[in-house]
């Protein structure tokens, strides 16, 4: 049982890196793009809202742009306030990468980590290059975890470990985001669930658990970035924590009644945890929109300037 297990570590790994290079050459692509984008978010938050989401669509990155927001803020570019439409857009943006990790296609995997080569090798090409490198790899990964679990599909205590996420939403919801705080990335363990509950290793439920709990867990990093920033780059941290938190406790009691839908949506287990990714981010963001001038006025009031 041993080599099963380094199998799935190495298949983890290898979708880490692989979303990584994936970021790095995509945001090599965009970067001209992506701070114009930022700074165009100085209207209204549905405005934010929108270059937030394309901004994070283009360097696959919720991370990058929120990191990237901050400093903004801290830079007195753009208000706190402006900021709050852009993380409610990245949190959006941000599920592509999830609905990419969806589609299995396997079988270019090889054919794209043969042509990033050739592009890697001419510094004209480097970044797209990266960018398809990082893809066969994903692709790689995803592949090399799911045979590593055929051992364990029916192992009596994997089962019943993992089950308990399904009867303890908060376990469930706290090991997604040890596990993005940890790898720095909610793709990466939205990914991991993905496989999982696909290969029937985690049940459904447990899955939407994770789920939740990386998109917390995704949070860490900007908090990170913001601890010896100005208070209203600290704000803008604390507010994407505030709303992605708040997001996943409302939306608990209504887990049921989404596995249902899902279900009527596709029979397909990964799909349903990619397509839960995106219908929570896109509710959940829409939701908080207009309170956006509510929540400034708080987190103005408890850490004022």
């Amino acid at each position: 049982m041993l080599f099963p297990l380094l199998q799935f570590a190495a298949g983890v790994s290898l979708l880490l890196l692989g979303v990584q290079l994936l970021r790095q050459g995509l945001v090599a692509l965009g970067r001209s793009y992506l701070e114009i984008m930022i700074r165009r978010a100085t209207a209204t938050p549905w405005q934010g809202f929108l270059w937030g989401t394309v901004a994070t669509a283009l360097v696959q990155s919720s991370t990058a742009v929120t990191v990237l927001t901050v400093g903004l803020v801290d830079g007195g570019v753009i208000s706190f306030y402006q900021s709050l439409g852009v993380i409610l857009g990245a949190n959006v943006g941000t599920c592509v990468t999830v609905q990419f990790l969806a589609l299995k296609l396997s079988k270019i995997a090889l054919p794209a980590l043969v042509t990033s080569i050739p592009l890697i090798l001419a510094p004209s090409t480097r970044a797209a290059g990266t960018a398809c490198l990082g893809s066969g790899l994903i692709f790689s990964s995803l592949d090399l975890m799911a045979s590593s679990l055929l051992p364990f599909k029916d192992s009596p205590a994997l089962l019943g470990l993992l089950s308990a996420a399904a009867t303890s939403p908060w376990q469930g919801i706290l090991a997604g985001t040890l596990l993005t705080g940890f790898l720095h990335s909610s793709s990466v363990v939205a990914g991991m669930a993905m496989v999982l509950a696909g290969h029937g290793v985690l049940p459904p439920l447990a899955a939407l658990h994770i789920v939740l709990g990386a998109n917390i867990g995704t949070c860490l990093t900007a908090l990170i970035a913001a601890l010896f920033s100005s208070r209203a780059a600290k704000r803008t941290a604390l507010a994407h924590l505030v709303i992605n938190a708040a997001g996943a406790i409302l939306c608990l009691p209504f887990l049921p009644p989404a596995l249902y839908f899902l279900n009527w949506l596709t029979p397909d287990l990964p799909r349903q945890v990619a397509h839960f990714h995106t219908l929570f981010n896109l509710v959940s963001s829409l939701a908080a929109l207009p309170f956006a001038g509510l929540l400034a006025w708080l987190l103005e009031t408890l850490l004022p300037d």
